[in-house]
């Protein structure tokens, strides 16, 4: 499980896509930014990625938004590419495929982790924040996707005969 410099926050607002000028060629690759570090720590990767994806939900928590399978499969052959790139070194399409896997495998196996990363830092802020924001019930829903990814992977919410949640039947789907 490598450790890596962790944004640990990449909603949308934090990523920031430059415009493009009307002389720039249609295919020319985009400048991206990215701001607000104060969250960021190392990290295993997968768990930044699995957070970014839990992202997409935006603030108010929309699971049907949150990537596909393909979807989180196409990052991922992405970020491995220009980890690689950044490195300098050529891999073949199998060690590519192999570490596309590998790291989609943890980043399946940490997709609960941000809902219970981000929920008990909500309990804190409703006890401590100045910001009128219901950090009470943004922490219920954060902590619901943990433990709706907790009953899935342990097997409980089959075995109770409890209907799949809005955000696993999302990661589910192809």
């Amino acid at each position: 499980n490598q450790q890596v410099f962790a944004h640990c926050d990449l909603l949308s607002g934090n990523v920031i896509i430059q415009p493009q000028s009307a002389t720039t060629a249609p295919n020319a690759p985009k400048t991206v930014s990215f701001i607000d570090y104060e969250y960021a720590t190392p990290s295993p990767a997968a768990f930044d990625i699995a957070n970014h994806f839990a992202e997409w939900g935006g603030f108010d928590c929309e699971h049907d938004l949150l990537p596909t399978k393909s979807q989180r499969q196409d990052f991922i052959r992405e970020y491995i590419g220009s980890y690689y790139a950044h490195l300098g070194e050529n891999k073949s399409e199998d060690e590519l495929q192999t570490e596309m896997s590998r790291l989609g495998a943890e980043v399946d196996i940490f997709r609960g982790i941000p809902g219970f990363y981000w929920g008990i830092w909500a309990l804190i802020q409703a006890v401590i924040s100045q910001i009128d924001f219901d950090y009470a019930s943004y922490a219920e829903i954060r902590l619901g996707e943990y433990w709706g990814w907790r009953e899935e992977s342990d097997g409980s919410r089959q075995a109770s005969g409890k209907e799949m949640t809005v955000r696993e039947k999302r990661w589910a789907e192809e």
